[in-house]
């Protein structure tokens, strides 16, 4: 009985081994089966296949309303990730959501759309997808000032932060939101920000340059890479709790209350 238990708990372990711990197991990446779903989804022109020991970030793109990212935001976010050593791939989901559609249905704040129960990421991204990619949204924003193309964020609101609570984009862990920009800097900088949100705080260091410091460059620190690296596995569903993994609400604010 008791080697059979033990069976039951190393049959377990493999079947979850993550050798890269990047949030996708072994198992997956060696299934013919989940390769085809993902294909069927994305289609094989988007999707490169996964393997074991390859550092892998998905990132399941869908648009809301009539909203876009230039071609220059896709290739500099993928070709930077790679470059670091995380091959990722920029999928974007077939289906466009129409704006009224899912303002009637969900609203259009970050909760709405992020993590509340029954918002938009719980009932609209599929079950097996939400394990293994982060999902970036991307909204066309408020269209009335002063906070023309923002999204309300009830968390900064509450926090302080910005212009009444209204911000560019939103991180909850393995999902995020991107209001529109014009901009293709702008784009890509606000793109590349949140999707490093998955384990990195802001830095306020004004030496760092990049999208997690001043911003000048569509870039991060080799340090941060390295944690970016290290913290794929946050790419993981915590069932609607993600906002409370966040890293960079603990580094930031529990842990600066601490001091």
């Amino acid at each position: 009985m008791s080697f059979l238990a033990g069976g039951s708990v190393l049959g377990s372990r493999w079947r979850n081994t993550d050798s890269d711990d990047d949030g996708i197991p072994d198992r997956k990446k060696r299934s013919t089966a989940f390769h085809r779903r993902l294909e069927s989804v994305f289609g094989p022109d988007q999707f490169e296949g996964l393997e074991p020991g390859r550092p892998t970030l998905l990132i399941d793109v869908r648009y809301i309303g009539q909203t876009a990212v230039f071609p220059s935001t896709k290739w500099t976010v993928v070709n930077l990730f790679r470059r670091h050593g995380i091959d990722a791939q920029w999928l974007e989901y077939p289906h466009r959501y129409a704006l009224e559609t899912v303002t009637e249905r969900y609203g259009s704040t970050v909760r709405d759309l992020l993590w509340r129960p029954g918002c938009f990421y719980s009932e609209e991204v599929e079950t097996d997808l939400k394990d293994v990619a982060l999902q970036l949204l991307i909204v066309p924003g408020a269209s009335t000032p002063p906070h023309e193309g923002r999204i309300y964020s009830h968390v900064m609101d509450l926090a302080g932060g910005d212009a009444d609570g209204y911000v560019n984009g939103f991180s909850a862990g393995n999902r995020a939101v991107v209001a529109n920009r014009t901009d293709r800097f702008a784009e890509a900088r606000l793109v590349l920000h949140e999707l490093a949100h998955l384990a990195l705080g802001h830095d306020d260091d004004p030496t760092n340059p990049g999208v997690m410091g001043s911003g000048e460059e569509v870039d991060l620190l080799d340090a941060e890479w390295n944690q970016l690296r290290g913290g794929l596995a946050n790419i993981r569903d915590r069932t609607g709790y993600d906002v409370v993994f966040r890293p960079c609400l603990w580094f930031e604010d529990l842990a600066s209350s601490l001091e």
